[in-house]
């Protein structure tokens, strides 16, 4: 369950206040989001959550220059997304693929039956390599709105673009995506 934006910011106030139950409290209800965002960034899981523990520690460190002029939950997406960055940017093995098979393997749904879970992991697969053919920029302003759920306002935000450059990116992200599943013929997985 989600925070309201009121929640959210009582928890932040206390955080600063030396509340550390609080801060976890904040930790808690974002740990999945931030580590299925970074997961996105670096194909290993080992990496996605060192690097989701390294997001949170710097979001404590930095706790006094959070301004609240956005959600607490889009300024640590933020951080994420840097830390990410520079952590690729070390790894020239990480800038042409996203996700492992193996990570994607522990997200699927225990419930479904076997076809479901191989037609599950084909659609990974798909989505993983379209994702890994589009521009960085592009990737990056797709992942936010249309993964994780970032409205275009909040994606400007983490990104620190102005509003209409993300709109412009998730557009020409969601056509050359569409372009070159079709061209693959992968375009078909996704409807039932």
């Amino acid at each position: 369950m989600t925070d309201t934006w009121d929640q959210e910011a009582a928890r932040v106030a206390a955080a600063r206040s030396g509340d550390g139950q609080a801060f976890a409290a904040l930790v808690a209800g974002l740990r999945d989001r931030v580590y299925r965002f970074v997961l996105r960034q670096v194909p290993r899981a080992e990496d996605a959550e060192d690097l989701t523990q390294e997001t949170f520690l710097e979001a404590y460190r930095s706790l006094a220059r959070f301004r609240g002029e956005s959600r607490f939950s889009t300024w640590v997406l933020g951080i994420a997304l840097n830390l990410a960055r520079n952590h690729r940017s070390r790894r020239p093995e990480y800038r042409y693929r996203m996700v492992s098979d193996e990570a994607l393997g522990g997200l699927a749904d225990p419930a479904a039956g076997p076809h479901e879970d191989s037609r599950t992991a084909a659609l990974a697969r798909a989505l993983d390599a379209g994702l890994a053919a589009l521009p960085g920029d592009q990737r990056e302003a797709l992942t936010l709105v249309a993964l994780d759920g970032l409205s275009y306002a909040e994606a400007a935000q983490v990104l620190d673009l102005p509003l209409g450059t993300v709109k412009t990116r998730v557009f020409r992200a969601r056509a050359a995506l569409k372009a070159g599943m079709e061209a693959t013929g992968t375009f078909d997985l996704f409807t039932p």
